[in-house]
């Protein structure tokens, strides 16, 4: 196994779960990889810097939260490694990178464009779409969706009814 710890890179191995609901007890994991990180990065901006590393997008690393695991240890947040707020990377993890995890979790439904592409799903589009018209009114979704008519293609009609949607402009 080739460790990187000389220059001005250190390798993080990082886990990315998240989660349907704050409520949902159970995670599934969705990314993992090691990310080169600058040695010299401020600790407190190890979880941002890693998420836009892997290809997340700011909203998601503003939300995150994040851990350490040493081992087979249990995590640690990190807001609970150290009080410093000048410490980097290199200071906290030079010695420890090759034990440990960091653990980032996403908490909130992501939305398609947090997602790296090689991570859409057809229950992750789902979902995304859940909360879209969840969150918007009819109103909203007009001015985004300018149709007049939704209408199934002629070729997958099994039944004589046509269902229409109109979209009214206020």
């Amino acid at each position: 196994m080739l460790y990187i710890t000389s220059g001005s890179l250190l390798p993080v191995f990082c886990v990315v779960e998240h989660k349907e609901s704050p409520l949902e007890r159970e995670r599934r994991e969705e990314h993992a990889e090691f990310v080169l990180i600058k040695r010299d990065l401020l600790f407190n901006q190890l979880i941002e810097m890693a998420l836009l590393t892997l290809g997340y997008s700011h909203s998601s690393a503003a939300q995150a939260k994040g851990s350490i695991q040493v081992g087979k240890w249990n995590p640690v947040p990190l807001s609970c490694v150290t009080d410093a707020p000048d410490a980097t990377v290199a200071d906290m993890l030079q010695d420890v990178h090759h034990v440990i995890t960091l653990k980032i979790q996403l908490h909130s439904c992501p939305k398609l464009e947090d997602l790296p592409p090689e991570q859409w799903s057809h229950s992750t589009v789902r979902n995304a779409l859940k909360e879209l018209l969840k969150d918007m009114n009819q109103s909203t979704l007009a001015k985004e969706c300018p149709l007049s008519q939704v209408r199934p293609p002629p070729h997958t009609h099994t039944h004589t009814h046509t269902h229409t949607i109109n979209f009214r402009k206020t």
